[in-house]
């Protein structure tokens, strides 16, 4: 080989590892922005949404479904008694909970609806109902609610221990007239009266105004048709203070 073809050989080696190794750095930067983008919205213990996660997918969720005539119900849930067995049965007890918590809102909200950790013991499921008249929207988020403490608040397994807790529920029916953080807000307000009224559940009702800085609760919420414990779940209608 002439000295000429060997400089050639040389260099078109040295361009291919050039770019063998452009592409393998170029892969790699991908992952790791993929992952970086993962643990921005996922959250590390139960590996679903966290609060930046479920804000940034809700109100396309909302619009899609909205738009299929399906009725949209955001619940936040607060897990009652957490602290309890956290600290009776250690962290790794509480960290079962959690998990198992957040593996049964991934299984109520199916591959079409979103679940989140937003912190602590506190939960958030979005989620649609059949399509279907206000009305018998109301009544399916009823029934809905009360299928949702049932399954979170069955006994769990850990260690051959029997762990339990409760649960809070606070609900809104959602539209896309106003984003996620305002329906957000409103299910807030409703588990906040819930547990202030010693409930279960409750229903934000009233959206025709949306300051929910400016909203109180009205007389003590009727009980829904279905009580989910001796407590009786109860919808809340709210009006403008």
């Amino acid at each position: 080989m002439t000295p000429r073809l060997r400089a050639l050989a040389t260099a078109s080696a040295i361009s291919a590892a050039a770019t063998a190794g452009y592409l393998t750095a170029r892969h790699s930067l991908r992952a790791e922005l993929a992952t970086v983008r993962h643990a921005a919205c996922h959250d590390p213990l139960t590996g679903i949404h966290n609060r930046a996660g479920l804000t940034a997918a809700t109100d396309s969720f909302i619009t899609t479904a909205h738009n299929s005539g399906r009725p949209v119900a955001v619940v936040l849930v607060d897990l009652v008694g957490f602290k309890k067995v956290n600290d009776t049965h250690g962290h790794d007890a509480g960290d079962h909970i959690l998990t198992t918590v957040a593996q049964r809102l991934t299984g109520i909200a199916g591959p079409a609806g979103i679940c989140a950790r937003l912190g602590g013991d506190e939960f958030a499921l979005i989620t649609t109902g059949p399509a279907t008249r206000r009305d018998d929207a109301d009544t399916w988020l009823a029934d809905w609610l009360t299928h949702i403490h049932t399954r979170l608040t069955t006994p769990v397994t850990y260690d051959r221990r029997t762990l339990a807790v409760g649960a809070t529920l606070g609900a809104v029916l959602a539209h896309p007239a106003h984003p996620a953080t305002v329906w957000l807000h409103h299910a807030d307000l409703a588990m906040y009266t819930a547990r202030a009224n010693r409930r279960t559940t409750a229903v934000f009702t009233d959206t025709t105004d949306t300051t929910a800085a400016d909203l109180r609760p009205t007389a003590r919420p009727r009980d829904l048709a279905r009580p989910t414990s001796p407590l009786a779940a109860a919808p809340t209608t709210w009006r403008a203070a």
